[in-house]
């Protein structure tokens, strides 16, 4: 199947976040739009086609489950990262920032102590504070020509109102796959003080060639 990457379409005031939103954020226009992850190409025909499908039907009703839509996640973790997981442990989300939220919300309490290693997503900042909790960072360090935790400041900063931990895994946007030793060890010092960990893992299919993503779960 082929794939047209060369044909420029315009979003400009469609309310397109991405560009028409750059003097908001940006206090200029003149800049070109690279601080979010929203491509400029046309997606493939067949989902296009898919969408067109659906609309086509004339009741947007109420939609449940599909029979294999538990069964194909399951087999994708497996085949694509080599994760075993069971149907009980999944649960539905809209996407990951209502996921972070929902997280934040669950698993800690107003003024809790949360740590993050930035340079990161930006909502990972917002969903802490904006549910009354404390960003606590734990800033990646340039290692080699990559980005790499820095356990020592990690473990300085934890107290006892330290109670979660939001990894981002591959890291965005420093595009680090954080190597299984180094898993290992976040979760050694994170589970001696009690600290759930949060892994977001939304781009682990977004791989590169001779890189190897490795789950929290594997």
């Amino acid at each position: 199947m082929k794939y047209n990457f060369d044909t420029p379409i315009d979003r400009k005031n469609t309310n397109c976040l991405k560009h028409d939103l750059l003097d908001h954020f940006f206090g200029k226009t003149d800049i070109l739009p690279m601080w979010i992850a929203d491509m400029d190409i046309a997606i493939p025909d067949f989902i296009i086609d898919a969408v067109k499908k659906r609309a086509e039907h004339p009741v947007y009703g109420y939609t449940a489950f599909s029979k294999n839509y538990f069964q194909n996640f399951i087999d994708w973790m497996y085949k694509r990262h080599g994760v075993v997981i069971e149907k009980e442990w999944i649960c539905f989300s809209p996407g990951v920032v209502p996921a972070l939220n929902m997280s934040v919300l669950t698993y800690t309490n107003k003024n809790d102590k949360i740590i993050i290693q930035p340079p990161v997503y930006p909502p990972f900042f917002s969903t802490i504070k904006d549910h009354d909790r404390v960003v606590v960072e734990n800033n990646l360090q340039f290692c080699n020509g990559n980005f790499c935790m820095d356990f020592e400041d990690l473990e300085s900063k934890i107290d006892e109102q330290t109670t979660m931990f939001i990894l981002c895994n591959p890291h965005n946007p420093g595009g680090r796959c954080w190597k299984k030793e180094e898993l290992e060890k976040l979760i050694h010092i994170c589970h001696k003080n009690n600290i759930t960990i949060i892994s977001d893992e939304i781009h682990s299919d977004l791989i590169r060639n001779n890189h190897q993503h490795t789950s929290m779960l594997s």
